[in-house]
């Protein structure tokens, strides 16, 4: 694939209009811990070098077709763009984590849920992308293309100059540490780091249930 980003504008639906007003994510809730700064700060301190990533390098085999040329096509956008091994990414992790992300992931309510902890450092950027959950639909939950799928994303630390989130039209900014956010598949989003301190995120992707956060009106949730 030459470009996942034309591919994208060609099968989906989603605006692809820089001017558009419309909103294009939601506020779900927060989840509440008396304590919870201290823990994503202990947990960041246990990330080792093994947990770097950056979003330029091609790692592992594709487990098919589909997986190869998406990869490919990202590929090709981002380095196409200027993006490097030295801008891009950070650390992440989503085994060993403490029992509090797991308690967010059990009442986010939603079904065979998945996490992961990312810190992203001064000066780092996941460029302008979108989630496709192949990994989560092929080899974690292993369910159809048709299954619903979403992914919530809980911001670990308040809001900070230089921290940016912008999910399709919509920047996000202002937050509070355990703050929710989604926003319905297919929509392009992109994350930067050009302040002073470190960024914390945890996401939760999982398949779609009545009991689902985003399908209620948000509210705290305490854990």
């Amino acid at each position: 694939m030459k470009s996942y980003w034309q591919w994208n504008k060609e099968n989906f639906d989603w605006h692809f209009d820089p001017s558009s007003k419309e909103v294009d994510v939601q506020y779900v809730g927060r989840f509440v811990h008396n304590n919870l700064d201290d823990i994503v700060k202990q947990t960041a301190s246990e990330f080792t070098e093994q947990d770097a990533y950056d979003e330029v390098t091609i790692k592992g085999v594709p487990y098919n077709e589909e997986a190869k040329e998406i990869m490919e096509g990202y590929h090709n956008d981002v380095t196409g763009a200027g993006f490097t091994t030295h801008n891009t990414g950070g650390r992440q992790r989503r085994d060993n984590l403490p029992k509090e992300f797991h308690a967010m992931a059990k009442h986010s309510g939603l079904k065979d849920p998945q996490i992961m902890f990312l810190e992203q450092p001064p000066g780092k950027a996941i460029p302008w992308h979108r989630d496709s959950y192949n990994n989560y639909r092929r080899n974690f939950a292993k369910v159809s293309d048709d299954t619903e799928v979403i992914r919530y994303l809980v911001q670990l630390n308040d809001w900070n100059w230089g921290h940016y989130v912008l999910i399709g039209n919509t920047p996000i900014h202002q937050y509070r540490i355990g703050d929710i956010h989604c926003w319905r598949e297919g929509v392009y989003h992109a994350t930067g780091n050009v302040g002073y301190w470190p960024r914390y995120c945890l996401t939760i992707t999982g398949q779609v249930t009545p009991d689902a956060l985003h399908l209620k009106d948000p509210a705290s949730v305490y854990i």
